[in-house]
C-alpha cells in the first residue's frame, strides 16, 4: 500500500510538473508570436508611411516646380510678346547705328577721292546683298550735300528682327563748279631773271542751293548682336503742322457759387501765400497732401478765380496764380484747381491739382 501509494504520489508529482510546463511553454508561445506581430506590424507601417511620406513630398515638390516652370514660361512669353513690341532693333544701340548710317549717307562730297572712302565706309552699313549702287547714282551730281541736323522722329513697323526708323534730317545742297581766273606769278627765265608773268588759276567754288527739311526712313535688321541696314532708305514729306486745344475748365457752369467768390478769395489768397512761404511740414496745417514752393516764387495774386458746388459740402476752387520768380521781377501764371472742405470754422484743402481742366 505504501509502495502504491508512493507510486500514484510520483506519478502525480510528474504529472503536475509537465502541466506547469506546458502551461509555461503555452504561455511563452503567444507572447512571442504577438511581439512577432507587433515588430512585423511596426515595421509595415512605418514602411507605408515612409512611402506615403516620401509620395507627398514627390508631389508637392513636383508641383512647386511645376508652378515656377510655369511662373517661367508665363514670363517668357511675356518678354517674348514684348519683344514683338519693343524687339532688338527698337533700342539705343539701333538708334545710334541708324544715326551713323544717315550721318555717311548724308554726306556727300564733291571730291572723287572722298567719294570713293565715302562709299567704302557707305558699304559696311549694308546687309550683304546689297550695294551702294542700288541706293544711290551720283554719276551727274557734280555737287555736294552736308547734313546740318539729324533727330530721331519715331520708331515703325517693330518686329523681333527688324525695325524701321525715322529721322527728320535737316541738309543743305551745294553746287560746285570750277573758277578759272588769271593770275600773276613770277618765275625765272633760262637766263636766270625774274619775270612776271600770266597763269590761269583753277578753284572749285561752292554756291549754296538751300537747306531741305525732310524724314527719311532707315530700316534696320539685327541678328541680336549686329546691325545692317536691309532696305533702301526712303524719303517722307515733314508731317503737317496741327494744333491741338488747350486744356480748358470742363466744370458744369451750372455748379458755379458765386456768393462764396470773395470769401474763399481771402482763403485762397491767405492758401497761396502760405504755399510760397511755409514748409512742406507746414503745409499740412493747410491741406491733406501738403507741397510748398518755398524759396522758389513769391505769391503776386490771382486771376479768373471760379467757385463751384463740390460734393458732400465741398468746393471747387479753379483760378490761374500770379507766381513771380525769387529774386527777379519775372512772373509766370499757373493753372489750380483747390477741392476745399470747412472743418471748425476754417478751410482746408482736401486736394490740390496744377490744372484748371476736369
Amino acid at each position: 500500500m505504501r509502495l502504491f501509494s508512493k507510486l500514484k504520489e510520483g506519478l502525480h508529482r510528474n504529472l503536475m510538473r509537465g502541466r506547469k510546463k506546458v502551461m509555461k511553454d503555452d504561455r511563452r508561445l503567444p507572447s512571442s508570436r504577438f511581439n512577432g506581430r507587433l515588430a512585423f506590424s511596426i515595421t509595415f507601417w512605418v514602411v507605408v508611411a515612409g512611402v506615403v511620406f516620401f509620395a507627398f513630398q514627390s508631389w508637392a515638390r513636383t508641383g512647386f516646380l511645376n508652378e515656377k516652370v510655369n511662373g517661367y514660361q508665363e514670363q517668357a512669353s511675356a518678354e517674348i510678346a514684348t519683344l514683338n513690341d519693343v524687339g532688338f532693333s527698337n533700342s539705343p544701340e539701333g538708334e545710334h547705328y541708324a544715326s551713323r548710317f544717315l550721318q555717311t549717307y548724308l554726306n556727300v562730297p564733291s571730291e572723287e577721292e572722298e567719294r570713293e572712302a565715302r562709299e567704302e565706309s557707305l558699304q559696311t552699313f549694308l546687309a550683304e546683298g546689297l550695294k551702294v549702287g542700288e541706293l544711290e547714282n551720283l554719276s551727274s551730281f557734280q555737287g555736294k550735300r552736308v547734313l546740318r541736323d539729324v533727330s530721331l522722329y519715331e520708331v515703325q513697323d517693330v518686329k523681333e528682327d527688324a525695325a524701321s526708323y525715322v529721322y527728320r534730317v535737316d541738309y543743305e545742297l551745294f553746287s560746285v563748279s570750277e573758277k578759272k581766273e588769271e593770275v600773276e606769278v613770277k618765275k625765272k627765265d633760262s637766263d636766270g631773271e625774274e619775270k612776271t608773268i600770266k597763269e590761269e588759276k583753277v578753284t572749285m567754288e561752292d554756291e549754296s542751293l538751300g537747306v531741305k527739311q525732310q524724314m527719311i526712313v532707315v530700316r534696320l535688321g539685327t541678328d541680336g548682336n549686329s546691325f545692317n541696314v536691309i532696305e533702301q532708305p526712303y524719303y517722307q514729306s515733314l508731317p503737317s503742322e496741327t494744333r491741338l486745344t488747350a486744356v480748358a475748365n470742363e466744370t458744369d457752369q451750372a455748379e458755379k457759387n458765386v456768393s462764396m467768390e470773395d470769401e474763399l478769395k481771402q482763403f485762397a489768397t491767405q492758401f497761396f501765400t502760405s504755399y510760397t512761404t511755409n514748409s512742406v511740414e507746414e503745409m499740412s496745417y493747410y491741406m491733406e497732401d501738403p507741397e510748398s514752393l518755398q524759396g522758389l516764387y513769391q505769391y503776386q495774386g490771382v486771376e479768373d478765380f471760379t467757385v463751384y458746388d463740390g460734393e458732400d459740402g465741398q468746393y471747387v476752387l479753379k483760378t490761374l496764380v500770379f507766381l513771380e520768380e525769387e529774386g527777379t521781377d519775372l512772373q509766370t501764371k499757373h493753372p489750380f484747381t483747390l477741392v476745399v472742405s470747412k472743418e471748425n470754422d476754417k478751410y482746408y484743402v482736401q486736394k490740390l491739382k496744377h490744372t484748371i481742366g476736369g
